[in-house]
């Protein structure tokens, strides 16, 4: 046991305490993850208390995971960024007819 007196091993549902002290992160950023409007992270709020299944947090984790900057397609990247600011735009040569 750690010096919360709980078991993270043993844990599934865990507070926020206790989640700081489990994944080394602040209350702060859990707090943030769990309220972004995009792709939060699952929580439950029971009593007032807001818990998070190790489990899920885990998964979570493991699905934000970051990329080697060689593994990503930046030239695929770029071209669909340019498609989508000229999609539905007429070039200039056809605005002037």
């Amino acid at each position: 046991m750690n010096q919360d007196g709980v078991d993270k091993m043993g844990t599934e549902w865990m507070g926020l305490k206790q989640l700081t002290h489990y994944a080394n992160l602040s209350e702060r950023t859990l707090r943030a993850w769990i309220h972004a409007p995009v792709d939060p992270l699952p929580a439950v709020r029971v009593a007032g208390k807001i818990l998070v299944r190790r489990s899920e947090l885990d998964a979570w984790l493991a699905k934000h995971r970051v990329q080697p900057l060689e593994t990503l397609d930046l030239d695929g990247i770029v071209r669909e960024a340019l498609q989508g600011v000229t999609h539905g735009r007429q070039s200039p040569k056809t605005q002037e007819s």
